[in-house]
């Protein structure tokens, strides 16, 4: 199999194509373990396409915010040692994350 070049895609329409186009030639290629990996391809295309397409600002999608957030609770729970009472853990972590004072309420 001939690896193939990644070309720039500006929108998600193009990555769209792009991606039904592998997808195709994967599956119809002979070996059983190469079509699934073209159907799998098909059953995500749209998540893989979001990952080539950017924004209108020319900046594409990432879960970087998501990363930080989980890495500081990781951080939090090794320091911590375990907390106890889970709404002390929660309350600990909003505050370290929004640098606000977290609700007083009950929930």
């Amino acid at each position: 199999m001939i690896p193939l070049k990644w070309p720039p895609l500006s929108q998600s329409d193009e990555a769209l194509k792009f991606i039904e186009r592998i997808s195709l030639n994967l599956k119809k290629c002979e070996s059983p373990i190469i079509q699934e990996v073209g159907r799998s391809y098909h059953k995500w295309r749209f998540e893989i396409t979001n990952a080539f397409s950017k924004t209108q600002n020319n900046i594409r999608y990432h879960n970087g915010i998501a990363e930080i957030i989980k890495n500081h609770i990781k951080s939090i729970t090794k320091a911590a040692y375990g907390y106890r009472n889970f709404e002390r853990f929660r309350k600990r972590c909003m505050l370290i994350l929004t640098y606000a004072k977290p609700n007083k309420e009950k929930s």
